[in-house]
């Protein structure tokens, strides 16, 4: 009787597992029970704006710096474009500039706001903390039980 029951057992095993894999590669695109599904965020948050706006700020400043080295060149080999590329320089700058003010307004209120979620969080876990001290924190565990034990016991 062992025998068959371990060839039965062995043959469900096997039924399992295969259906389990076959399930895998079936490519399905509900997860299996128990999985978890990390989805990527589709919100921007003021940080990460702030921090877009930054990089903005840092590839429009290598587009200036180009034009700088363009307005350097034509000064020394080219006199008849400098005024062309100065132009062309002044405009850079004020494209840069006006990014960089976009960046500075975005990241004052990324900070802003993170102030404030500090400010918020510090006084959440105060609270509790202060919670926490009103309960039995330091009690004497020990010999309250000690002495329920004696009492427990009896005479």
């Amino acid at each position: 009787m062992a025998p068959l029951a371990l060839q039965l057992c062995g043959a469900m095993c096997l039924i399992l597992v295969a259906g389990g894999e076959a399930r895998l590669k079936a490519g399905r695109e509900d997860p299996i029970i128990g999985s978890t599904v990390i989805h990527a965020p589709n919100v921007a948050t003021d940080a990460m704006k702030a921090s877009a706006a930054i990089h903005t700020y840092l590839g429009e400043s290598k587009a200036r710096d180009k034009v700088w080295d363009q307005t350097v060149e034509a000064r020394a080999n080219a006199p008849a474009l400098y005024p062309a590329k100065l132009t062309d320089l002044l405009k850079a700058q004020n494209k840069t500039i006006d990014v960089l003010g976009k960046a500075t307004e975005l990241a004052s209120k990324s900070m802003t706001a993170a102030k404030e979620s500090q400010k918020n969080a510090e006084t959440l876990y105060k609270g509790k903390m202060d919670g926490l001290s009103k309960d039995r924190v330091g009690a004497d565990f020990k010999s309250e039980a000690a002495g329920l034990k004696m009492a427990m016991q009896g005479p």
